[in-house]
């Protein structure tokens, strides 16, 4: 009779200790199901919300270190230092990101309201804002003369957004899509060509084609003449033609039911807007900034700021980054990202995946998941000491049994695999009950228990303020929202298939560790003493 008939035996012939370990392993089982189940529930319900988030990562300027830093100094000369060379974010820092396979894209944004020539009428919005705009006069007195001019008040009705990439995030991920003609490529930005794309809307309004030509203004005349003027900046300095090479469509329409509509400007329609290389308008803002700087140095020839052609601006002064927002391919992927690159951005600088809020509305979720593995291991360590002790008590009753195989040639590995097996097919049984019975209950008792932690963490709790849902031309946040509900949504508690795998891992874990422990005990003595204590 080889060791596996035996122990089908002996589970057969001691009936009452067979069911009594079948119960241990079935109680052992259901509540590993349903600690594995919650656990795994929980980290699935924020992988699961992770992935509907935008996997964006803002590089900023972390004005906190700055501030605190700043605060940290004594000499106002040092002080002042540190201003004139205030840290700001660097684009080949970004371009070397965006050599890595991870990230899609990039936005350095600059949004400008712009003018435009009387032949280019704008999108209406047929509003009230449009209903009562009358125009109106903007009024200043002459500091030498004290006389007063009037001069009339001109909306803006164009929005221009540029970015200093050639791609955006609202391409990547379609919000924005060019139905004809192309975007702007890094030649373009390189050698700041004044191209452009506008919208389907405003093309079919004003009949525009792909190679046509517009001309913008960064500033009014009504700018020019109240206070820009004076710096010496003329119409000509802030005017430029560009050539349409792409028309396209956007997902954000400003509907009537928007509560922003009835007094939207016509720049804050989506209509309206422009997209182009931001390099196109910065010869302008250049020329803008150094004649102001001219202007005050004239002034000024005393001050020692105005007086160094060091301070005059350059170039690279007007190419200023606030920030930059990254589109990684995968939400996943965003922390290991913003780990690896924010020990290389430098000391005042910050990267950001914006997740503050995920991680405090999944609060409940790490907690819930926390305690249930401490409680799968402390059944597992508990399941263990019990069967052992079961096991010992039981090997101590067969010594003599255990002699006499060994005493007729049964090697000890057959012996202790028979004593094995007899755990392990008991084991097999109790824990496939189990699983019929742990997937029942484990779905009801892990909401139960989430719901308990939710509401004793509480991030539940909100603020009664009414905040209206507001569509801004100026939002520049690519973050996106997420609540309790989305990420409770997905908490729901299965018993999976690879949870049943990981149970009878688990069962078998412990049937080995309980078989092997008591069974070394005994297996130390040879066949002819273990008779002759029997004797």
């Amino acid at each position: 009779m080889n060791f596996f008939q035996r122990a089908i035996k002996n589970i057969t012939r001691r009936k009452t200790k067979s069911i009594l370990l079948l119960i241990t392993f079935f109680v052992i089982g259901n509540f590993v199901i349903i600690g594995l189940g919650v656990s795994q529930a929980s980290q699935s319900a924020k992988i699961l919300t992770r992935q509907k988030m935008r996997a964006v990562v803002t590089y900023a300027a972390d004005w906190r270190k700055i501030d605190k830093y700043v605060q940290s100094l004594e000499d106002e000369d040092e002080i002042n230092k540190f201003y004139e060379n205030y840290p700001r974010v660097s684009i080949e820092d970004v371009r070397e990101m965006l050599k890595d396979e991870r990230v899609r894209t990039a936005n350095a944004i600059s949004i400008n309201t712009v003018f435009a020539d009387e032949e280019l009428d704008y999108v209406h919005l047929g509003n009230k804002a449009e209903e009562n705009s009358g125009g109106g006069q903007s009024c200043y007195y002459d500091d030498v003369t004290g006389e007063q001019t009037c001069v009339e008040y001109v909306e803006p009705h164009f929005l221009a957004k540029g970015n200093y990439f050639p791609d955006m995030i609202e391409i990547a991920d379609g919000g924005y899509k060019v139905t004809e003609g192309r975007f702007y490529t890094q030649e373009d930005l390189d050698n700041a060509r004044p191209v452009i794309l506008i919208t389907r809307a405003l093309a079919d309004h004003n009949n525009l084609r792909i190679g046509d030509t517009i001309t913008l203004y960064l500033q009014s005349p009504t700018d020019i003449e109240m206070y820009m003027g004076e710096y010496g900046i003329t119409m000509e300095d802030v005017t430029k033609e560009f050539e349409i090479i792409g028309i396209f469509e956007h997902n954000t329409p400003l509907l009537p039911d928007s509560p922003n509509y009835d007094y939207a400007s016509p720049y804050e329609n989506p209509d309206n807007m422009f997209l182009l290389p931001n390099t196109a308008f910065d010869d302008m803002r250049l020329t803008i900034a150094q004649k102001q700087f001219d202007h005050w140095a004239e002034q000024n020839p005393e001050d020692e700021y105005y007086q160094n052609p060091d301070n005059r601006p350059t170039a690279e002064d007007v190419l200023y980054l606030n920030d930059v927002t990254l589109l990684l391919n995968d939400p996943l992927q965003v922390d290991d990202f913003v780990a690896e690159y924010g020990e290389k951005v430098g000391e005042f600088f910050s990267l950001s995946a914006n997740n503050e809020e995920f991680e405090r509305l999944a609060k409940p979720l790490d907690t819930l998941s926390l305690y249930a593995k401490f409680i799968v291991w402390l059944v597992v360590i508990n399941a263990i000491v019990i069967i052992t002790l079961v096991t010992a008590l039981t090997l101590k009753n067969r010594e003599y049994e255990i002699g006499v195989l060994l005493s007729i040639g049964a090697s000890k590995a057959k012996i202790i695999a028979q004593f094995f097996i007899e755990l392990a097919i008991v084991a097999i049984l109790g824990f496939t009950l189990s699983i019929v019975s742990g997937s029942m209950i484990a779905n009801k008792v892990g909401q139960t228990v989430l719901n308990y932690q939710i509401a004793s963490s509480g991030v539940n709790e909100t603020d009664d303020y009414d905040y209206y849902d507001y569509t801004s031309i100026w939002d520049t946040d690519y973050t996106s929202d997420v609540t309790l509900d989305d990420l409770v949504s997905e908490y729901n508690v299965t018993v999976s298939p690879l949870i049943i795998g990981e149970i009878y891992v688990v069962g078998l874990g412990i049937v080995l560790i309980s078989t092997i422990i008591p069974s070394m005990m005994i297996m130390r003595f040879n066949p002819k003493r273990i008779l002759m204590n029997q004797n």
